[in-house]
């Protein structure tokens, strides 16, 4: 098993911007000394706990203090972007990374983002427009000019092309014929899933679902791979990402998450996501959404504990899910750096080298 980061990131509101992207900077070089091999950065534009919303600039700012660490977008909210302007940005930050690039693409459902930018807010609409900017990047990698794409959402034209002055010419990635892309999932029966399993993107599970749902979103896109011809996929391409807190004892462990911003962020999550979306969350959908508390959270879907618990609950996560490549760490607010740091050297030096590899 490989280990990564997720970095939404989670900060609470009050803290200074500065810092805390002063401290995300910290945190992922950190990781990269530490022999953690990816970290996918979000991007969110109108709420206060995740506040990078443009991670392909956070992320250019981050390549030249790294070595290894391999760094994706995690993700790229299509429909707030226009495709070319999509494509010309990612294939810079391909360039500037070397290739220690993956693409990751999705949709967001956060109300405010989408008034902010005067979006649709039903999911169905929502879900067209991604697939067809994840489609217009992908042609404007792969096509030479002139071309003209017409959608339903986009029209993207160039007709007159000047080669000898290089007119017309728009950048391509470093990497060919492109980055590997992601997309996110999140609900157990997701379209984006079986899309995924369709085309051969890598899954990217989310952290906000209970580990039953996790098993759902493999079956579902092998069930799409299968679909369309593809090869049986490798478990290894699949990306899975947890909340995790590693103390020197299991009560030192909880007693931090639970009196910290590590619970405070659940509390937010648990408000963002709502009453009638709650389900996402339950072990058990009959449990009652007053039941659905940060408590609940950090001891049920979050893994904290000292070495032993953490590997007993990611066993327990391996043998739900059939295994798979990479463990994604939830990035939170450095409330307690020492402990932080702390946490993350133990994951990767005593609890990752015990787990299993697909």
């Amino acid at each position: 098993m490989q280990l990564g980061l997720f970095m939404m990131p989670m900060h609470p509101p009050e803290k200074d911007r500065t810092v805390c992207f002063e401290e995300d900077l910290a945190l992922i070089v950190h990781a990269d000394e530490l022999g953690y091999t990816e970290a996918w950065i979000g991007q969110h534009h109108s709420v206060a706990w995740e506040s990078i919303p443009s991670n392909d600039l956070f992320i250019a700012n981050a390549l030249p203090r790294t070595k290894q660490i391999r760094f994706g977008t995690g993700v790229t909210l299509v429909p707030f972007h226009h495709p070319a302007n999509m494509a010309v940005r990612l294939a810079l930050l391909d360039h500037l990374a070397r290739g220690r690039f993956y693409c990751g693409f999705g949709q967001s459902g956060i109300a405010t983002d989408l008034s902010l930018f005067d979006l649709p807010t039903d999911a169905k609409t929502l879900g067209l427009m991604t697939v067809e900017g994840i489609d217009m990047v992908l042609k404007l990698w792969t096509t030479d000019p002139p071309f003209d794409f017409q959608g339903d959402f986009w029209r993207i034209r160039i007709s007159q092309t000047d080669p000898a002055i290089g007119k017309g010419v728009m950048l391509k990635p470093y990497q060919k014929p492109h980055p590997p892309v992601a997309m996110s999932i999140m609900k157990g029966a997701s379209m984006a899933a079986r899309m995924a399993g369709q085309r051969g993107y890598m899954p990217l599970s989310t952290n906000l679902v209970h580990p039953s749902t996790l098993a759902q979103h493999w079956q579902v896109y092998c069930a799409g791979a299968a679909e369309a011809g593809q090869p049986a996929p490798d478990r290894a391409i699949w990306r899975i990402a947890r909340n995790i807190f590693v103390g020197r004892t299991t009560a030192e462990a909880l007693d931090h998450a639970l009196s910290g911003t590590f619970a405070r962020s659940f509390d937010y999550l648990i408000k963002l996501i709502g009453p009638a979306r709650l389900d996402i969350l339950k072990e058990d959908p009959d449990m009652p959404n007053a039941m659905v508390t940060p408590e609940y959270c950090v001891k049920r879907l979050a893994i904290v504990g000292d070495v032993d618990e953490c590997l007993r609950r990611l066993h327990e996560l391996w043998a739900q899910t059939g295994g798979f490549g990479t463990l994604l760490m939830i990035t939170h607010d450095w409330d307690d750096e020492a402990m932080w740091r702390r946490s993350m050297a133990l994951l990767i030096e005593e609890v990752a080298p015990a787990m299993p590899s697909v």
